[in-house]
């Protein structure tokens, strides 16, 4: 009790010190008492993605073709690994339908990449399109103006919501699946890096760790028949 008293006590008098610092000065004087302590703040382990097995990503896009927008939305997801804003951005000058590959514009970091587009995807597009040749891709069919980044996740996740699943499933959920996919075709972190935009391969890694086990057949069966390679 005593040994619990005297510690709040140096609690206290450290709060009194430091209330009048900014939290940059307040993180320096932190780091220091750190490194001249010697001690070491504890890693928390990063909780490995959750993403889509075969399955559900069937049943999502089953789902979703209640709506030909939202199907081909969520598809486009699924196989290209792009982010919302990225996917809300994508123009039509920057897909190359006979090549099957699109352009990222300044993504995440101001950096362009180049991402493979499947031929089935493909030939979607150019069906949703309707003859349009150049402006946004994915935009609202009364005034053909660009969907907002929020309008796009909220169309994703209620599709997400109708499979039911105990997992925590958002946007980034089909970003991981890409990921998975790409893993089951047998890529290199180094080349799904590249792919996804990552900045630091870091990111990449955690991938790395997943267990795909019997799945990575499933997925690879999935991108056949979908026509999808990468």
């Amino acid at each position: 009790m005593k040994e619990e008293t005297r510690l709040q006590k140096i609690v206290q008098e450290i709060a009194e010190i430091t209330k009048e610092l900014s939290p940059q000065q307040y993180r320096y004087v932190a780091k220091q008492v750190r490194e001249k302590n010697n001690l070491q703040v504890p890693k928390v382990a990063k909780k490995l993605p959750d993403f889509l097995n075969e399955a559900e990503v069937w049943q999502l896009l089953k789902n979703a073709g209640e709506d030909p927008f939202d199907a081909l939305l969520v598809e486009f997801l699924i196989f290209t690994g792009l982010r919302i804003a990225e996917c809300r951005n994508i123009l039509i000058e920057h897909i190359d339908f006979q090549g099957n590959q699109l352009k990222v514009v300044s993504g995440k970091g101001n950096k362009d990449r180049q991402v493979p587009l499947g031929v089935q995807l493909g030939n979607k597009i150019k069906l949703y399109l309707a003859g349009r040749t150049k402006g946004y891709v994915f935009v609202k069919p009364k005034n053909k103006r660009p969907y907002s980044i929020r309008a796009l996740q909220m169309r994703v996740t209620k599709r997400l919501r109708s499979l039911g699943s105990p997992k925590k499933l958002h946007t980034h959920t089909l970003r991981h699946t890409f990921a998975c996919l790409c893993l089951a075709r047998g890529m290199s972190i180094e080349q799904i890096k590249l792919l996804m935009g990552h900045t630091d391969i870091k990111t990449t890694q955690i991938y790395a760790k997943l267990e795909l086990g019997s799945v990575k057949e499933k997925f690879l069966q999935l991108m056949d028949s979908s026509n999808q390679y990468m």
